[in-house]
């Protein structure tokens, strides 16, 4: 446990250099979590919010939780979409991701 962050091997994508003004964690967030849809965890939030961070704004991924437990795991789900949403947010302003 402990705030560690991840080490280059652990986080293959370097943050994204496009035009990152155009861009931001929170309304990327509340977009995707301020409709109806599953209800997520706050560590799979967590998660969303730490990619979104780390595409958007250069911040490095902290490892918040113990490897292999519940919380990690989904910690790991929420950054896969974090991502995700990067990815489409890029891609509808016409990007490449």
């Amino acid at each position: 446990m402990g705030n560690h962050a991840y080490s280059a091997t652990t986080s293959a994508h370097s943050p994204a250099p496009f035009n990152a003004g155009t861009l931001s964690v929170e309304p990327l967030f509340q977009a995707a979590f301020n409709r109806p849809r599953d209800p997520r965890s706050a560590e799979y939030k967590a998660g969303v919010r730490a990619a979104l961070a780390f595409r958007i704004e250069g911040k490095r991924i902290a490892r918040l939780y113990a490897p292999a437990s519940a919380q990690d795991d989904a910690y790991h789900a929420g950054m896969a979409e974090g991502h995700a949403i990067w990815r489409a947010a890029i891609a509808k302003i016409g990007g490449a991701a």
